[in-house]
């Protein structure tokens, strides 16, 4: 009788081992599967910042270019300028020729 019960033991450890395993691999693939979706929302957040990073450049730029034209309103040169253009105001000293 201990031999027969020591089969059983061992079939019972089998079918125990066979069922580890199987749970190890579903979690394996489950594992696999989800590292791959992360790959991708990485690669998808590095495209994004990349993207913004451009963003940010390009507004550095800009505000530049602002920051160069607001200086050039504040300037005498376009006050005189838009003097001359808008309201046809001229120095004293000037003589003023119109076409007919």
């Amino acid at each position: 009788m201990a031999k027969g019960t020591r089969r059983r033991l061992s079939r019972s450890n089998r079918r125990g081992m066979i069922a580890i395993a199987g749970i190890v691999a579903v979690l394996l693939v489950v594992l696999m599967v989800q590292s791959s979706r992360l790959t991708e929302r990485n690669n998808a957040y590095v495209s994004r910042k990349e993207e913004l990073t451009q963003l940010i450049q390009d507004e550095g730029v800009r505000a530049g270019e602002i920051e160069k034209l607001k200086d050039y309103v504040d300037s005498t040169e376009f006050i005189e300028k838009i003097a001359r253009e808008k309201f046809g105001l001229v120095y004293d000293d000037e003589i003023l020729f119109k076409p007919e």
